[in-house]
C-alpha cells in the first residue's frame, strides 16, 4: 500500500458521515441570532421555519405551517402541522410558535404579536401591513426553537444551542467543529446520513487540500482563486456555480464625522475602482455593484446610474465638504473569508490604496475574529469596514430593510443610516401586495440610496459549491444555504 493511499484511507470521511468545510466558526447557535452565513448553515439543518421557498422560487411553500391566510396583509392566520415534536420531545403547537415569535420580537424587534387561536392555529397581528411577511418568516433566523430551550437560553445565554424539528439534531460544538446527527423520526423522512460534521480550516488552501484528499465532502467557502484548480479534477470534484444574491460593500459609519456628510460618502464612491476589484481580486468572477440589491433579485433597479470611477469629482466633493486636503481615518478588516468576500484583506488594501489617491488616508484596523468583527460593526465601533450581505429571502424587502431601515440600527444596519424618507419608502412597499406598486417603491428606494450613498457598493459574486463526486442529493435553498436531509454518499 502506498503512503498516499494509506493517507486517503485515514482521512476520507465514512460513507454515513458528511464533512462540510468552513473557514469560520458559527457566531452563534441560537437560531434567532443566526444572521451570519456560517451560523445559518448549521442552524438551518436543525431548526425549521413556518414557511419556506424552493431554490430559485418566488412562491411560498408549506414548512411547519401548512396553510396561511390574510385579507389585509396585517392580520395573518397560520395552521400548523400536527404530530410534530422538537428534538427534546416538546410538541410543535400554537404555544411553541407564540413563544418563538415573542422571542424573535425581543431579539429582532419583530413588529407584531402572535396569539393562540387553537391547539394548532396561530394569528399574527402586525403593527402595520407587510406584504412580505411570508418571505420574512422563511429567513433562517425565524426558525423555531424548542420552547424548553428558549427558556434555558434566556436563563443562560452561553448555553444557547439549536433544538428544532429538523432532519438533524445538534450533538456538540467546540472551536473548529460542530457535529449533528440524523433525526430518525424526522417528519419529512429520516435522512440517509448518520452524521454531519462542520469543520473549520485555517485557510482556503488548507480547505481545498482537504477537499481533494477526501477529508472534506462539500464546501461553499472556497473563493474564485480555487475554482480553476478544482475544475481540473472533474473525475473527483464537482463545482456548481449560481448567481449570488449578495453584495460586498464599504460600510460607512454615518454617525462618525466626517461621514455624516453625504458629500463625503459620494466622494468615496467615486474614488473606488470597482472594475479593478473584480478583475484583480475576483479573477473576473463578479460584477461591479451600483445598487443595494443584487441584479438577480426581483426589484433590482435597472435604470439607476452606473457608479463610475471619477477621482476629479471625488476631490471636488471633498473640497465642498471642507476637506480640500483630505482626512485620516481607519478601515476595519478581518481576515475571515466569506462567499461574498473571498479575500477581505486584499479588498481592504485596494480600498486603502484607491482612497489614498484622493488624499483619504486610511489605517487598517484588524480584528481577531469574525464574531468580534460583526459585534464591532453592530455596535458602531468603527469608521469604515469591509462588509457584505447575502439575501435571506428572495424578497427585496428583507435585503433592503436589513441594511437601510432605521429600526435595524444596532443589528444589521451597521452603517447606522437613519432616513425618514427611506423608512417611509420601505414601509410603503411592504403595505401593498400589488407587485407593480412594490416595484415602483423599490425603484425609488434605490434612487434615494444613490443620492444618500449610506454605504458604498463594491461588487456581486457568483457562489460556488464544490463537492466530491461521491456526494449526491445536496440541495441549496433560495439564498444558497445547503440542506443535507436528502444527501447521501455513493461510490
Amino acid at each position: 500500500m502506498t503512503a498516499l493511499l494509506a493517507l486517503l484511507l485515514v482521512t476520507t470521511s465514512p460513507r454515513d458521515t458528511l464533512v462540510v468545510g468552513l473557514l469560520a466558526d458559527p457566531v452563534t447557535l441560537h437560531p434567532h441570532q443566526a444572521t451570519d452565513l456560517v451560523s445559518a448553515a448549521v442552524v438551518g439543518n436543525v431548526c425549521e421555519t413556518l414557511v419556506q421557498f424552493r431554490a430559485g422560487g418566488t412562491r411560498p411553500e408549506a414548512g411547519l405551517a401548512t396553510t396561511w391566510a390574510t385579507s389585509d396583509s396585517r392580520v395573518w392566520t397560520f395552521t400548523l402541522r400536527q404530530s410534530i415534536f422538537f428534538h427534546d420531545g416538546a410538541p410543535l403547537d400554537a404555544e411553541a410558535v407564540v413563544a418563538n415569535l415573542e422571542s424573535i420580537r425581543r431579539e429582532r424587534v419583530f413588529p407584531g404579536k402572535a396569539e393562540r387561536l387553537g391547539p394548532h392555529a396561530v394569528s399574527v397581528t402586525l403593527d402595520k401591513p407587510n406584504a412580505s411577511l411570508l418571505a420574512t418568516l422563511s429567513q433562517p433566523f425565524f426558525a423555531l426553537q424548542s420552547p424548553r430551550q428558549l427558556a434555558a437560553s434566556a436563563a443562560a445565554a452561553a448555553t444557547a444551542r439549536p433544538v428544532g424539528t429538523g432532519p438533524f439534531r445538534f450533538v456538540s460544538a467546540r472551536p473548529g467543529t460542530v457535529e449533528l446527527e440524523g433525526n430518525g423520526t424526522y417528519w419529512g423522512g429520516a435522512p440517509k446520513l448518520r452524521r454531519v460534521i462542520f469543520r473549520r480550516y485555517l485557510s482556503e488552501d488548507a480547505l481545498a487540500k482537504a477537499l481533494f484528499g477526501g477529508e472534506v465532502d462539500v464546501t461553499s467557502a472556497l473563493g474564485q482563486d480555487q475554482v480553476k484548480p478544482l475544475r481540473r479534477s472533474p473525475e473527483t470534484i464537482a463545482v456548481d456555480s449560481r448567481p449570488g444574491l449578495n453584495i460586498a460593500f464599504l460600510s460607512v459609519n454615518n454617525e462618525r464625522p466626517p461621514f455624516g456628510d453625504r458629500r463625503i460618502r459620494q466622494a468615496l464612491a467615486r474614488a473606488l475602482d470597482r472594475t479593478a476589484l473584480v478583475e484583480g481580486i475576483l479573477g473576473g468572477h463578479g460584477e461591479p455593484a451600483r445598487n443595494p440589491l443584487p441584479p438577480s433579485l426581483w426589484g433590482y433597479g435597472t435604470h439607476t446610474k452606473e457608479l463610475i470611477l471619477d477621482r476629479p469629482a471625488a476631490r471636488r466633493l471633498l473640497t465642498e465638504a471642507g476637506f480640500p486636503d483630505g482626512f485620516t481615518s481607519t478601515l476595519m478588516v478581518v481576515d475571515a473569508p466569506r462567499p461574498y468576500l473571498p479575500a477581505p484583506r486584499r479588498v481592504a488594501e485596494q480600498i486603502r490604496d484607491d482612497l489614498a489617491v484622493v488624499s483619504v488616508r486610511l489605517q487598517l484596523r484588524e480584528v481577531a475574529s469574525w464574531a468580534e468583527y460583526v459585534g464591532s460593526g453592530s455596535r458602531g465601533d468603527y469608521d469604515l469596514a469591509v462588509l457584505g450581505w447575502q439575501a435571506d429571502t428572495t424578497d427585496p424587502n428583507d435585503f433592503l430593510a436589513a441594511l437601510l431601515e432605521s429600526e435595524a440600527i444596532g443589528t444589521t444596519n451597521r452603517s447606522r443610516y437613519h432616513s425618514g424618507e427611506m423608512d417611509a419608502l420601505l414601509k410603503r412597499a411592504r403595505r401593498t401586495s400589488d407587485p407593480h406598486q412594490r416595484l415602483a417603491s423599490y425603484g425609488e428606494v434605490q434612487r434615494l440610496f444613490q443620492k444618500d450613498m449610506p454605504w458604498i457598493p463594491l461588487y456581486h459574486v457568483p457562489v460556488f459549491t464544490a463537492r466530491r463526486q461521491s456526494v449526491k442529493g445536496t440541495m441549496a435553498g433560495p439564498t444558497g444555504i445547503l440542506r443535507y436531509d436528502k444527501a447521501w454518499k455513493g461510490d
